[in-house]
């Protein structure tokens, strides 16, 4: 067989197998399976959701391009994220405990109930933004690689990688996204070993490695600040803390996948420190792996691709979870969000514009989070307003100052936060008087 009779065969069994699975596993899943998966996840599945949600298309993007401008950015950022990684493992005891007590699984729930929100909207619509636009990321990377292998034009290769990983998605749920874990995990780090093999003794340029290049020290500060919290308040991370079969196996699962984690990154590293360019991500992996096993590169970013994909979507569904949707309309609601996923992937920007600010963004939700994990009961109006308005601010100082975008978005969401429940105590407070 052909070079390309070999790719074209990797990328279709890659693409196609986890929906084969979905349609021949879906048949025996309740809806708490397909929202939340009720028997709870085994350490084996825990461990590779958590290798297969935090070594996502994303990563490998982000590593490379920024290692590329900056070196001691890109090595700040992995070793950011494993910080993250381990962060996780520290208080998933916690966020199991919590999680139990409140009768919740994702982080969007335990929010809204914490708060005492009426309406989850006000808090689903904001954080569904951040990691929808994540998985658009992810569709784009997807039609990317069809594009590349099958010579898609870029608009039916956007609408290929949202059918299949929006049907495998959409008939699966929460269930097949973890039992399909196990085996993508293990393409990914097959494709991980050829870039190894690949750039095993190749030069890496360290002259400008202080070099921040087009970035400033404000941008350095906050991915060691953010990054690592960051890892904590990813919907799918907090979901696998939550569901996992007990606190020691949520705990055990990211400390065990912490260094697996820790090794991938440092590797994208280097990869970066040993090209001149690395605009074209796909092209450049492709290139460093062994000819003979070039075909790995597209396994692997496939099924961290698709990995990624299903458990980004399937926490924001837990919010379902109390609606009166039977499962066949649940999974009619999940494709349609994927319809609207490849509509925002065609009129979406950059790939690296979009993870800053699904980056930048994300820390607006550490007050709200703070306050659910610690006192366990806030003012509802402080979570909504704090939210919805630090993610506007990170975005409007995004297009002012990139590198002060993540400080700048939190530092508002806090003050908002804590100005808007002084104002909610108040308001209770001479609310007797006023009758």
């Amino acid at each position: 067989m052909s070079d390309d009779g070999v790719r074209l065969t990797a990328v279709a069994t890659a693409v196609l197998l986890p929906l084969l699975y979905a349609l021949v596993r879906s048949r025996r899943i309740t809806r708490a399976d397909y929202i939340y998966n009720s028997d709870d996840t085994g350490l084996a599945q825990t461990v590779a959701g958590i290798i297969c949600g935090n070594i996502g298309a994303g990563t490998f993007v982000a590593l490379l391009l920024f290692t590329g401008a900056s070196p001691v950015i890109g090595l700040s950022l992995a070793l950011a994220y494993v910080v993250g990684v381990v962060l996780c493992g520290v208080i998933a005891p916690r966020v199991h405990a919590v999680s139990r007590r409140h009768g919740v699984h994702g982080l969007i729930d335990l929010i809204v109930v914490t708060h005492g929100i009426r309406n989850p909207l006000f808090v689903w619509v904001p954080i569904a933004f951040l990691f929808l636009l994540r998985t658009a990321i992810q569709l784009l990377a997807l039609a990317a690689i069809l594009t590349a292998v099958i010579g898609l034009s870029p608009g039916w290769a956007i609408l290929a990688a949202t059918v299949f990983a929006g049907s495998y998605t959409a008939i699966g749920g929460y269930r097949i996204a973890t039992e399909t874990d196990v085996f993508q995990a293990a393409l990914i780090l097959a494709g991980l070993g050829a870039l190894a093999v690949g750039s095993a003794g190749q030069p890496v340029d360290v002259s400008n490695f202080f070099d921040l290049g087009p970035y400033r020290l404000p941008l350095l500060i906050g991915i060691w600040i953010f990054i690592p919290a960051s890892a904590v308040l990813a919907i799918d991370n907090w979901q696998r803390m939550a569901t996992a079969r007990s606190p020691s196996v949520a705990r055990r699962g990211f400390f065990l996948a912490a260094p697996v984690c820790c090794a991938a990154y440092l590797l994208l590293v280097v990869v970066a420190m040993q090209l001149e360019s690395s605009g074209d991500v796909l092209a450049v992996m492709r290139g460093i792996a062994p000819a003979s096993v070039a075909w790995l590169v597209d396994l692997m970013l496939i099924a961290a691709i698709m990995s990624t994909i299903d458990t980004f979507v399937m926490p924001l569904a837990t919010s379902l979870e109390r609606s009166r949707f039977e499962l066949p309309q649940l999974r009619v609601v999940i494709f349609g969000g994927f319809c609207l996923l490849a509509l925002v992937s065609v009129i979406g920007g950059e790939l690296l514009q979009g993870l800053i600010a699904a980056f930048s963004s994300l820390m607006v939700c550490l007050p709200a989070t703070f306050i659910a994990m610690t006192i366990g009961r806030g003012a509802p109006s402080a979570a909504i307003v704090s939210l919805n308005l630090g993610i506007v601010a990170t975005l409007v100082f995004i297009a002012i100052d990139i590198n002060l975008a993540s400080l700048v978005g939190f530092a508002f969401s806090a003050v908002v936060y804590a100005l808007a429940a002084r104002w909610s105590a108040f308001d209770a407070a001479t609310m007797p008087s006023k009758r």
